[in-house]
């Protein structure tokens, strides 16, 4: 009986493990900045932005059955007939969502410099509120590509190509984050433990006033707007990693670290395709329950059963945590 029990508990976690890491198409772009960005809403709920015309036509699609389906990709009402590069999407702690972009000069051709707008949502990504934008040198470019981090009501962490900059929503004003440096267009994340760790590769315990190097820390900074850092509730930091020649790379995986960012010791590889990735994939992660992880990602690979298309992956943190290598 218990030789039955173990080999029934064997094939459940082996069934589970195929099911959670099937590739869900959630889109076929055309090409260009794809960059796509992702959020949770309510319980079940997941939103996505991403490109599918470059700088013409940002999509954005829903999932209410924790991303198993998704609505046909619709364009993003506030950028229709207008430019646009592709930014991020934060679900603030009050459940609603804010959708950050960045806009050319033009709004019909690319002229520099860009800026950055954001706009909220109360119904998990239905409606949007009119746009604003984030403080600026007109002067000077200013890109967002990451979460932001939410410090208090109404009081975010913004991480912008030319400034890393606290803005307080209700006045509408930016000061300088910590001890005022930039870090550039890098995602920064405070873990569970209130510490700060910055895609440039440095760690904070003190809300930024001063910053430790990190040993060994993945190659965020070359790419930033390419890559992303997230926290996760259980304390586990996960950086992602392309790796392989060319353009896209030929493997995604997971830098991991188990001590609030201090190390970075393992790896969790979960895309390969045995050939060169379409497209620089622009990987971004999301926590969807307390056991699992979502990952939208794309791959324009025109000969791939399907054609171009922008994927969402669901993974069970049991899997990563079991299935993970030391980093060599």
């Amino acid at each position: 009986m218990k030789l039955l029990l173990s080999v029934l508990s064997l094939f459940w976690v082996s069934y589970c493990s195929a099911a959670e890491l099937k590739l869900v198409r959630i889109g076929q772009p055309v090409g260009g900045h794809i960059h796509p960005a992702a959020c949770t809403g309510q319980p079940g709920t997941i939103v996505v932005t991403f490109g599918q015309i470059n700088h013409r036509d940002l999509r954005i699609t829903r999932s209410t059955d924790g991303g198993r389906s998704w609505t046909q990709p619709a364009p993003f009402g506030p950028t229709v007939k207008k430019t646009y590069y592709p930014g991020s999407l934060t679900r603030l702690a009050d459940g609603k969502l804010v959708h950050c972009w960045n806009r050319w000069s033009s709004e019909t051709v690319e002229t520099e410099p860009r800026s950055v707008l954001f706009a909220m949502s109360e119904d998990d990504g239905v409606n949007w509120s009119e746009p604003r934008p984030f403080p600026r040198d007109e002067k000077v470019m200013s890109v967002i590509r990451h979460p932001l981090v939410e410090l208090a009501a109404d009081k975010w962490l913004v991480g912008l190509s030319d400034r890393t900059l606290v803005f307080d929503r209700a006045t509408g004003i930016g000061t300088n984050f910590g001890d005022g440096r930039k870090h550039g267009l890098v995602p920064i994340v405070r873990t569970q433990t209130g510490a700060f760790v910055s895609g440039a590769g440095l760690r904070s315990g003190d809300d930024g006033r001063t910053w430790e190097p990190i040993t060994r820390f993945p190659n965020l900074k070359e790419q930033g707007w390419r890559h992303e850092m997230v926290c996760l509730s259980n304390g586990l930091l996960l950086a992602s990693e392309i790796l392989g020649p060319g353009v896209g790379g030929e493997r995604i995986r997971y830098v991991i670290s188990r001590d609030d960012g201090r190390t970075w010791g393992h790896v969790f590889e979960y895309y390969n395709p045995g050939r060169p990735i379409g497209g620089r994939a622009c990987p971004r992660t999301i926590q969807l329950d307390a056991d699992h992880i979502g990952v939208v990602f794309y791959d324009v690979e025109p000969k791939q059963e399907g054609g171009p298309a922008l994927f969402f992956l669901k993974i069970a943190l049991a899997d990563l945590d079991r299935e993970s290598k030391v980093r060599e």
